[in-house]
């Protein structure tokens, strides 16, 4: 199984209070849709209590919630315009019972928390990260996070009796090719008691170590197109195995990869920072 890049997470991305803002930063993924006509930043969208909206107003409001400075209505599919605006009205409204709390120190405390977050999230904006620093990364770091494991793609008849493997592995010996696999799969669903029987005893590319060792060692010494030359017996019963292919150690190519890359990197980069105004500071702590 491929391994997965740890990013080092300093803080949690803000939820989304309405549909669709949710994946936006980055590319607004997941927004599909054509922008809406016209919208420049003085549009006024809607009116509050006699003061004008304006696509300006929103566009501030959308980037401080996301920390992206590169989403803006007039880029946004028409058919969101509208919810933002509508969220962006109640943001204001609820405000007014909302800011009695603002001169509470347990808010004073909270707010520092969200410039934190905010910071982080613009300065990862900031970070640049160039194609040779990505792909040093990747070929520095291949064997451990971009290996791939050995697969191989088969297909199996299960039963419970040794004799009846017996008499099916005899219908499909000297058959090669289209017609091995043809018959195969027909007297997969046809005999088999495995759960794969209804693709034609099918289990697609899997992981050697994801078999049970019978099998598996079975496999181990076969090539793609050969038949078992016997039945395997495992705890599940009779096993009577076609390799179809064979795939040995690869590496997810790094077109793949990039964007996980390009982001741990911006993110490391923005953690050394943070580590050294850590380190600048004097701190002594009262506590084991």
């Amino acid at each position: 199984m491929v391994k997965k890049i740890v990013m080092a997470g300093l803080t949690a991305g803000l939820l989304m209070a309405f549909p669709g803002m949710k994946g936006m930063m980055g590319g607004h993924g997941g927004l599909n849709g054509k922008p809406m006509k016209g919208l420049t930043d003085s549009t006024v969208l809607a009116t509050l209590n006699g003061k004008p909206i304006t696509v300006k107003d929103v566009n501030n409001y959308l980037q401080g919630i996301t920390g992206d400075p590169n989403i803006k209505l007039q880029q946004l599919p028409a058919q969101h315009v509208k919810p933002f605006v509508k969220e962006y009205i109640k943001t204001h409204l609820i405000y007014q019972k909302a800011k009695s709390v603002t001169t509470t120190p347990q808010f004073q405390e909270l707010m520092k928390k969200i410039a934190d977050d905010y910071w982080y999230r613009t300065q990862l904006n900031t970070i640049k990260i160039s194609d040779e620093e990505a792909k040093a990364f990747y070929e520095k770091n291949k064997d451990i996070y971009f290996k791939t494991t050995p697969k191989v793609k088969v297909r199996h008849i299960l039963v419970k009796d040794e004799k009846e493997a017996e008499k099916l592995l005899a219908q499909l010996k000297g058959l090669h090719g289209k017609a091995l696999e043809e018959k195969f799969a027909q007297l997969a669903k046809k005999y088999s008691i495995g759960p794969s029987k209804v693709n034609g005893g099918e289990l697609g590319w899997i992981d050697p170590n994801q078999m049970v060792k019978p099998f598996a060692q079975a496999v181990e010494k076969m090539k793609p197109g050969e038949l078992s030359p016997k039945p395997v017996k495992t705890r599940f019963g009779y096993h009577i195995i076609l390799v179809e292919g064979k795939k040995n150690n690869s590496y997810i190519p790094f077109k793949e990869v990039k964007t996980q890359i390009v982001e741990y990197l911006k993110r490391a980069k923005l953690k050394k920072e943070i580590d050294q105004v850590m380190k600048s500071a004097k701190v002594e702590y009262k506590i084991k």
